[in-house]
């Protein structure tokens, strides 16, 4: 991997070397950060059978630590389930949204040529327009009450 990473960084202008000897430094980091994560579970695991063990027996100890780790695996399943549905409703959202402005743009480019071809445009709309257009532009930047 490690290989063909070297001539595509290289081509970036980025130091291969102080970059790769930087990536092993921090797998060795986490992988090691990582295994002594895992002795400690394991050792929590048994300290917490053997005190179940003396209180309700060798038997329902190992038991009521795999229920109570299987009801912690089902909330953490309902919860993600939960997360990925908010994520794809908000993902349908905005696709909609998307596809709602692409159709709305694309409705005003197709009517745009249509209706300045029309004689009520050029009658009517086209006066209006100008109308409203130099209205705004005399109007002072401050002024937000109408003139009588």
């Amino acid at each position: 991997m490690l290989a063909v990473l070297t001539p595509l960084l290289s081509l970036l202008g980025v130091e291969a070397s102080s970059m790769t000897a930087n990536l092993k430094r921090q797998a060795v980091v986490w992988g090691l950060i990582g295994a002594l994560g895992l002795v400690v579970v394991a050792f929590l695991l048994v300290a917490a059978d053997t005190a179940l063990a003396y209180i309700v027996g060798p038997v329902l100890a190992p038991l009521i630590i795999a229920v109570a780790a299987a009801l912690i695996a089902l909330a953490i399943y309902l919860v993600s389930q939960l997360q990925d549905n908010i994520a794809a409703r908000r993902e349908a959202e905005r696709k909609k949204s998307a596809e709602m402005t692409a159709l709305v743009t694309t409705a005003i480019i197709t009517a745009v040529p249509l209706i300045l071809r029309s004689p009520l445009f050029k009658e009517i709309g086209l006066p209006a327009g100008a109308a409203l257009a130099s209205a705004l532009m005399m109007r002072k930047p401050g002024d937000r009450r109408h003139r009588s």
